[in-house]
């Protein structure tokens, strides 16, 4: 038995001497162990990623948000501060034009005040100076004088309106005003001179309003069979072919004539009180 042990051993050391020896002579070198191999392996794997990370997201979104409503803010404010003007631009506007138009009818006011002032001036002078006629009449009414001024009135109030009328409606109706010839603003004419006239007038002005100031003043007398009628109206004439543009406050002064029954327009004349806009 001992000698199979020894002869064991001495094949063993044998083959350990030899593999020895043979690693010597040559470049070759043993792998490394099984442990090192398998940590080696470990190392080469590639290091896994990190999963991408949102968490800032959630706040970039918020201040994106809030920037958009600090923005639309603003905008509503910029949009409430110009309606706040406008409104106060149209305020400031309206009260100004109201202001003008309380101006406008203060100084029409004025002008009316003062041409009835002039007119009762005029009057009262016109009076003084009345003919013995006139004082006969204080003495004894004449009763025609009350007809008399009624229908010079009226007469004077119908011719203010036909010459507010179109050029071929006054004309129209111009003769029927008057007799067979007229004192018309200092001339003597005749009936187809004082149509040229109007005519004329007419063209010049296509578009007229004339409207009285209240009731025209009437002065009769008897010995003339006539009546002093004084108006004074609002004019507006406008040309629209010229661009030209007339208004103010004017008195009309007829004498109407009874001396043959129907009453007719014997004298006429005008003068322009005030203008608008002097």
């Amino acid at each position: 038995m001992r000698p199979v042990l020894f002869l064991t051993f001495l094949l063993s050391s044998a083959c350990a001497t030899g593999a020895a020896l043979a690693q010597q002579g040559s470049n070759w070198v043993d792998p490394p162990a099984k442990s090192g191999a398998s940590g080696g392996s470990e190392r080469a794997k590639p290091a896994t990623k990190a999963p991408p990370r949102f968490e800032a997201e959630p706040e970039a979104a918020s201040r994106a948000h809030r920037a958009a409503a600090a923005s639309a803010a603003r905008r509503e404010s910029r949009r409430q501060d110009q309606a706040r003007q406008e409104n106060a631009r149209q305020e400031h506007a309206r009260q100004d034009r109201s202001r003008a138009a309380e101006m406008r009818r203060a100084r029409r006011a004025a002008i009316r005040e003062r041409a009835r002032a002039e007119n009762d001036a005029n009057l009262a002078r016109a009076e003084r100076s009345a003919p013995p006629p006139a004082r006969m009449s204080r003495a004894e009414p004449d009763p025609r004088f009350s007809d008399w001024a009624v229908t010079a009135r009226r007469l004077s109030l119908d011719y203010l309106d036909s010459v507010s009328a179109p050029n071929g409606a006054a004309l129209a109706a111009a003769p029927r005003f008057y007799g067979g010839s007229v004192r018309f603003h200092g001339r003597t004419l005749s009936i187809g001179a004082l149509m040229a006239e109007k005519r004329n007038f007419m063209r010049r002005w296509p578009e007229r309003h004339y409207e009285a100031q209240g009731e025209p003043r009437v002065a009769c007398d008897g010995a003339s069979a006539t009546c002093l009628v004084r108006v004074v109206h609002d004019f507006t004439a406008v040309s629209p072919a010229r661009g030209a543009r007339s208004q103010g406050v004017a008195e009309l002064t007829l004498t109407v004539s009874f001396a043959n029954g129907a009453p007719v327009i014997v004298s006429e004349a005008s003068r322009v009180l005030s203008r608008a806009g002097a």
